[in-house]
C-alpha cells in the first residue's frame, strides 16, 4: 500500500468527538423506537414489499451480488485496518460489528415477541429475522465506522456500496422495507457511538500535504506553521510565499468541516444571528468567504487580501489570506486609542454601506491592519441583510470596544461615530443573547455586565430602555404564577383522588420498564418538534434553544388553562419580548395554534379515509340547554356584527387599527409562503402528532398491547382536538377519559388502557410542567417573556 493513499488522517493523530455523532446517535436512537412500535408492516409496508416482489427474477443473482459486497467490503475494510497497523481503527470496526448485532437482537426481540437465532442472524441465512436486517445493520455499522476515517474517494464508494446493498436485500425479499431501513438505523446508532467512544482522527493534513496542496492552487508557500489561535471547523496555518509576505491558510478539511456545521447548529440553537447559513459543501463554505472577503475589501473596509480559495483534488477546500492581521484578543487597551476606536464603527459602516453584514464580530474578527482597525473572517457573513442582523452587528461591536478599551471610551465613540438617534436604535439588540460565547465571555471577564452596559447607553444617548428591559411588571406576573401553581395543584389533586391506585399498581408492576422509559422518552421529544412549529410560525429567525424554553413553559400554564389558550397567550407574548409588533405576534400566536389543529383534522380525516383504523362516533340530537346555548352565541355574533356597522366612532377606530396592524400581520402571513417556514410549520406539527402517538402506544405495549400507529393517531388526535375546544384547563378528565375509552375500542382490557394513558398523561402533560416552571423563571430572568 506505500503510494497509496487510503486513510485520511496519519497514524497517531490527535482525536476528539463530533457532535453531528451525538445528534446521529439520538435519530438512531428515536428512529429505532419509531420503527420497533410500528412492527408489524402496515399495508402501506405491505404494499412496498409487493412492489419490490414484482420485479423480474432473472435479476435476483445481480441483487444477491449487490448484497454480499456490502459485506465483502466491510470484510475487506478490516482487513485493510489490520494490514496498515491501524489497530485502532480495526478495534472499533469489530466493536462496532458487535454493538450493532446487540442492537439488532435486542430489537428484533421486542417487535417479534421472542430471541432470534443468533448465528442464523449473523451469516443471513433464510432463519435469521425479518426485522430488522441483521447483516444490513453488522455490515453497514463497520462501514460506517471506518468511513470516516478514509479518503474522500473511498467514503463515496462506501456509502454507494450500502445504498446498493440494502437495495439488493429489498428486491430480493429477504427482510421487509421496516426491517431494512430498521437494520440501517441500527449501523447508525453503533456506529455513532462508537466514535463518540473512542473519538476520530483530527482530520487534519499533514504540513506536506497542505504544500502540496498550495501548489495545486498556483501559490508557493515556505515556512508552514500551525496558527496559535484555532477557530472551530477551520484549520489554520502560518506561512509566507516567495517575496517573504505573511500568509493565512485556511483548510476546510472533511472532520473539520463536520465540526463547523456543528457548531453552527449549535450556536443557531442557542444564539441570536448565529451567522451563516448552512452549505453543502466545503467548498461552497472558501468560496463565500472569499467572495464576502472580495466585496469588504471593495467597499474599502481594511481587512484581508484574498490570494486564492478553491478545492483540492483530495478533497479539502482552502483559502489563502495576504496581510493576515492582528486580532483585537490580547491587545492592551492603550493600543486602541479613541481615533481607532472610530476607525473600528466606520470600518463597520462601510461593510454595511455594501450591503453586507458580518453577524460574527467579536475580538477574533476586529483586527489591527496596516495601523488601522478592520474586519476579517467573513465566514459568517451575509448579502442583503435584514435591519436586524445590522443592529446585531452594531452591538456587538460595541461590546467589543467595551471590553477592550472599556466601556466610558467605547460608549463615546460609539455616539461620536453614530449619533445619539442610531446609537439609541441599537439598544434593543445589546444583550447577552446576541453576543457569540467569545465576545460574552470577553466582556465577562472585562469585568462589564451588559445590562449595566445597557443603562451607559441609554444615558449617553439621551433615550429611555427599549420596551424589552423595561418589562419589569413581571412582578404581576410572578404573582399570576402564584394563582396559576394554585389551580395546577388542584387540577391535579381533584384527577389523582379518582385513581383507583390499587388497581393500578396491580397492572403496572408485571409492565415492561425498557418500554415505559422509551415512551417518555418519546414524551419529551415531542416539544423540540413543537419548537420547531413554533419557529414556522413566524417571519424572524429566532434562536431554536428560547423557543423550546417557551414550549416548556406553555406546558407548565397548561395545567391551569385550556391548552389552546396556554399556547396562544403565550406565544404572542414571548414573540413581543423577541421584538416582534404586537399584531404580528398575535398573529403568529394564532397561526401556530390554529395550524396544530388544522393539522390534526386533516391527518385524522386522511387516516380514516386511507387506513384501517377507524373511529366510532355517537352523535346525540343536541338537548334544548344546547340549542339555547347556540342561540346565545348566534345572538352575540348578530349585535356585535351590528354594532361595528351603526357606531362610526368604534368602525374608524377598528379600521385605523387594521391599517397599522395590516402589514406586521401580513409579513406572518408571507412567511408562510417560504417552503423553509411552511415545512417547519407543517413539519414539526406532524412529527409531534407522531412522536406522541409514538409514546401512547410504547406505554401500551410495556402492558403486552401493541397498537397500530395508525390507530394510536387517531385515538390521540381526535383526543386532542375536543380538549382543545372544551374550557377545561389541559383537558384534565376529558383527555384521560376520551384515551381510556379509544384504547379499549382498540382491543385493551379497561383496566390496562387506564394504566396505559395515566403513564402517557404523566410523562407528557403532568411530569413536565416541573421543570416547564424552572423555563419560566428563566425566561423571566433573562427578560424573554
Amino acid at each position: 500500500m506505500t503510494g497509496v493513499r487510503i486513510f485520511s488522517a496519519p497514524a497517531g493523530q490527535a482525536r476528539f468527538r463530533r457532535a453531528t455523532d451525538v445528534i446521529g446517535l439520538v435519530v438512531a436512537a428515536v428512529g429505532i423506537a419509531l420503527l420497533v412500535v410500528a412492527y408489524p408492516p402496515t399495508v402501506f409496508e405491505r404494499s412496498l414489499d409487493r412492489f419490490f416482489g414484482a420485479i423480474p427474477h432473472w435479476l435476483d443473482p445481480a441483487w444477491r451480488f449487490l448484497y454480499d459486497v456490502l459485506g465483502l467490503w466491510a470484510i475487506l475494510l478490516v482487513v485493510v485496518a489490520l494490514v496498515a497497523r491501524r489497530w485502532s481503527v480495526a478495534f472499533e470496526a469489530v466493536a462496532a460489528f458487535v454493538l450493532a448485532l446487540v442492537i439488532a437482537l435486542v430489537s428484533a426481540r421486542y417487535a417479534l415477541g421472542h430471541w432470534p437465532a443468533v448465528w442464523e442472524s449473523i451469516k443471513g441465512g433464510s432463519r435469521s429475522p425479518r426485522f430488522p436486517a441483521v447483516l444490513i445493520a453488522e455490515a453497514t455499522a463497520v462501514v460506517l465506522t471506518v468511513n470516516g476515517q478514509l479518503v474522500r474517494p473511498l467514503q463515496r464508494l462506501g456509502r454507494w456500496i450500502v445504498l446498493f446493498g440494502m437495495l439488493g436485500v429489498l428486491v430480493t425479499g429477504h427482510v421487509t422495507p421496516g426491517g431494512t431501513l430498521a437494520g440501517f438505523v441500527v449501523a447508525l446508532a453503533a456506529a455513532s457511538a462508537i466514535r463518540l467512544a473512542f473519538g476520530t482522527s483530527a482530520g487534519r493534513p499533514e504540513t506536506q500535504l497542505v504544500a502540496a496542496a498550495l501548489r495545486e492552487l498556483g501559490v508557493d508557500a515556505d515556512g508552514l506553521t500551525v496558527a496559535e489561535r484555532q477557530s472551530a471547523g477551520v484549520f489554520a496555518l502560518n506561512a509566507r510565499d516567495k517575496d517573504g509576505r505573511p500568509l493565512l491558510v485556511k483548510i476546510y478539511g472533511r472532520d473539520a468541516y463536520d465540526t463547523q456545521l456543528a457548531s453552527k447548529v449549535w450556536r443557531t440553537v442557542l444564539y441570536q444571528n448565529a451567522g451563516p447559513q448552512l452549505r453543502l459543501t466545503r467548498g461552497q463554505a472558501v468560496e463565500h468567504e472569499a467572495l464576502l472577503t472580495l466585496l469588504a475589501r471593495d467597499a474599502g473596509v481594511p481587512t484581508r487580501r484574498v490570494v486564492t480559495a478553491g478545492e483540492t483534488s483530495t478533497g479539502d477546500a482552502l483559502i489563502v489570506f495576504r496581510e493576515p492581521g492582528e486580532p483585537l484578543v490580547g491587545a492592551p487597551a492603550s493600543r486602541l486609542d479613541d481615533p481607532l476606536l472610530g476607525r473600528s464603527w466606520r470600518s463597520l459602516g462601510l461593510l454595511h454601506d455594501a450591503n453586507v453584514a458580518h453577524l460574527q464580530v467579536d475580538l477574533e474578527s476586529v483586527a489591527f491592519l496596516d495601523g488601522e482597525v478592520g474586519l476579517v473572517d467573513f465566514a459568517g457573513a451575509t448579502i442583503s441583510p435584514t435591519d436586524d442582523q445590522l443592529q446585531t452587528d452594531r452591538a456587538q461591536l460595541l461590546a467589543t470596544t467595551a471590553a477592550v478599551a472599556g466601556s466610558d471610551r467605547a460608549v463615546r465613540a460609539a455616539v461620536d461615530s453614530l449619533g445619539e438617534e442610531r446609537v439609541a436604535a441599537l439598544l434593543p439588540y445589546l444583550q447577552s443573547a446576541a453576543l457569540r460565547t467569545p465576545l460574552r465571555h470577553a466582556v465577562k471577564a472585562a469585568g462589564i455586565d451588559v445590562e449595566e452596559l445597557r443603562a451607559q447607553v441609554a444615558e449617553a444617548a439621551g433615550a429611555e430602555l427599549p420596551e424589552p428591559v423595561k418589562i419589569r411588571r413581571l412582578t404581576w406576573w410572578s404573582v399570576a404564577q402564584i394563582v396559576l401553581l394554585v389551580l395546577a395543584a388542584t387540577a391535579v389533586i381533584n384527577f389523582a383522588t379518582t385513581i383507583d391506585w390499587d388497581t393500578l399498581w396491580t397492572d403496572l408492576k408485571d409492565a415492561t420498564w425498557g418500554w415505559i422509559v422509551f415512551g417518555f422518552v418519546l414524551a419529551q421529544c415531542a416539544r423540540l418538534t413543537q419548537a420547531t412549529s413554533s419557529l414556522g410560525s413566524i417571519a424572524a429567525d429566532l434562536p431554536f434553544g428560547r423557543v423550546y424554553m417557551k414550549q416548556l413553559a406553555t406546558s407548565y400554564l397548561n395545567l391551569a388553562m385550556p391548552s389552546s389558550i396556554a399556547r396562544m397567550g403565550v406565544d404572542i407574548r414571548f414573540f413581543q419580548c423577541q421584538g416582534l409588533p404586537g399584531a404580528a405576534a398575535v398573529t403568529a400566536g394564532v397561526i401556530d395554534s390554529v395550524v396544530s389543529n388544522l393539522v390534526q383534522a386533516t391527518l385524522l380525516v386522511l387516516l380514516l379515509i386511507f387506513s384501517e383504523a377507524s373511529l366510532s362516533l355517537d352523535l346525540n340530537t343536541p338537548s334544548g340547554d344546547s340549542l339555547r346555548l347556540l342561540w346565545i352565541l348566534i345572538g352575540i355574533v348578530v349585535v356585535v356584527v351590528l354594532v361595528l356597522a351603526l357606531v362610526k366612532r368604534i368602525r374608524r377606530a377598528i379600521v385605523e387599527r387594521w391599517r397599522t396592524w395590516w402589514p406586521q400581520m401580513r409579513a406572518g402571513f408571507v412567511a408562510l409562503r417560504t417552503p423553509r417556514k411552511l415545512a417547519m410549520l407543517i413539519g414539526g406539527n406532524i412529527a409531534t402528532e407522531l412522536l406522541f402517538a409514538s409514546a401512547l402506544g410504547l406505554f401500551a405495549r410495556s402492558l403486552g398491547y401493541p397498537i397500530s400507529l395508525p390507530d394510536l393517531l387517531v385515538i390521540n388526535m381526535s383526543v386532542s382536538l375536543l380538549a382543545s375546544f372544551v374550557p377545561v384547563p389541559g383537558g384534565v378528565g376529558v383527555s384521560e377519559f376520551g384515551l381510556t375509552l379509544g384504547l379499549t375500542s382498540a382491543g385493551m382490557p379497561e383496566e390496562a388502557a387506564l394504566a396505559a394513558v395515566l403513564l402517557y398523561r404523566i410523562s407528557s402533560f403532568y411530569l413536565p410542567p416541573i421543570w416547564g416552571f424552572f423555563a419560566m423563571r428563566w425566561l423571566q430572568k433573562n427578560r424573554y417573556i
